[in-house]
């Protein structure tokens, strides 16, 4: 059970990390065992408020596949983090990753699913031990940052590097550790199925986002980008091919000038949410963090996931309408005017900008679900590669 811990330095939140490696891997285990000891150290010095519990974990069902991809390792992490009941959990592995949006990764973290994926494989081939040790720590650091709620900062060990060799800055700023200690201490509080509050699933869905709500906010809007979702090629080319469409169809410009704005604000709204659940649930999304059991991180999890495709979608029909309002100005107004039936009158550019934007995040719908599951995952999933 655990009990609240607060700013002023009393002792008593507890906080469990979960170190877990693969018992075949000789190197993994051996640093594992070096990193639970330090950790717990430099932690205990760094945040006497917490008492911190960190526990090695040796699992037989590692993925053997080289270089590892660090989605699966993210998404058994995050299993294994609800089965033991961690606050975080640190996958460890002496392979390399496979990188989705960079050249290379030591490390994948995840806000969202309060996990992270460390690799040892270019760290261990620095020239001695105190190396490695120090680029394996302050790597560590790093993705527990992440972790709980900083951002990069260029004078602390969130500063972000293409290659971790154990050179500093190697702490949190004093305003970093700060803000680790107010995140810290929501974790450290009693979960909502200790305290038996469990009544009805949505009950208990409520229940999460009331307490957790800024936490969540700042875990979708902090490490997402307002151009997230035009990483997808197949989402955007089906996007593309529909909007093109629709600006050389005379029926589309009849449509929109016969539809009024209200009922516009309206087909707007409902197609983004419809957009966004035909991606979540056409790929499947609703399967991370699952767990048997209403439990407050799983139930977390899947609002930050469920959120932050519903914030990627709008952003990018604020880039579509954008787009389509520039494309609109720069044709002739008379033409457009004609093919939407207004003869003289003006040609409302707002109205059939959003029109146009509308009906392209329905036609992304579409191209998202043509993505491969992996590609849409990791790019909801992971807060970055480094």
């Amino acid at each position: 059970m655990r009990i609240k811990a607060n700013l002023q330095g009393d002792k008593g939140g507890v906080v469990s990390i979960g170190l877990v490696v693969d018992a075949k891997d000789e190197m993994g285990l051996k640093w594992s065992s070096w990193l639970k000891s330090n950790l717990e150290a430099e932690l205990q010095k760094e945040f006497p408020q917490f008492l911190w519990q960190i526990t090695l974990i040796k699992r037989h069902d590692f993925p053997n596949e080289s270089p590892v991809d660090p989605l699966i390792l993210l998404e058994f992490g995050s299993d294994l983090k609800i089965e033991y009941g961690f606050d975080f959990v640190l996958m460890i592995t002496s392979m390399p990753l496979k990188s989705r949006f960079s050249q290379g990764a030591s490390g994948v973290p995840s806000n969202m699913l309060e996990t992270a994926v460390i690799s040892l494989g270019k760290i261990l081939e620095l020239e001695n031990k105190e190396k490695i040790g120090k680029a394996f720590m302050a790597l560590t650091k790093h993705l527990l940052g992440h972790l709980w709620g900083l951002d990069h900062n260029q004078k602390s060990v969130m500063r972000p590097r293409k290659f971790w060799d154990g050179e500093p800055p190697y702490d949190w700023s004093p305003e970093e550790k700060q803000e680790i200690i107010r995140h810290l201490s929501q974790v450290a509080d009693p979960r909502l199925e200790e305290k038996g509050d469990i009544k009805s699933r949505w009950r208990f869905y409520l229940q999460v986002l009331l307490q957790e709500g800024p936490s969540i906010a700042k875990d979708i809007f902090l490490f997402r980008s307002v151009l997230m979702m035009f990483h997808l090629s197949r989402f955007i080319a089906a996007t593309v091919v529909s909007v093109i469409f629709l600006f050389l169809s005379a029926e589309a410009w009849e449509m929109g000038a016969a539809m009024r704005t209200g009922w516009l604000d309206f087909f707007l709204l409902a197609v983004i949410i419809a957009a966004t659940l035909s991606i979540y649930y056409g790929q499947n999304l609703q399967a991370i963090g699952k767990s048997d059991k209403m439990k407050e991180q799983a139930v977390r999890s899947k609002i930050v996931l469920f959120g932050t495709l519903l914030v990627g979608m709008a952003a990018f029909w604020v880039n579509l309408f954008v787009i389509s309002f520039v494309i609109i100005k720069l044709l002739p107004a008379s033409v457009l005017a004609g093919w939407a039936g207004l003869g003289t009158k003006p040609l409302p550019a707002l109205h059939f900008s959003k029109l146009m934007a509308t009906f392209g995040v329905l036609a992304s719908a579409v191209g998202g679900n043509l993505e491969e599951e992996h590609d849409i995952k990791a790019l909801l999933v992971f807060t970055e590669e480094t």
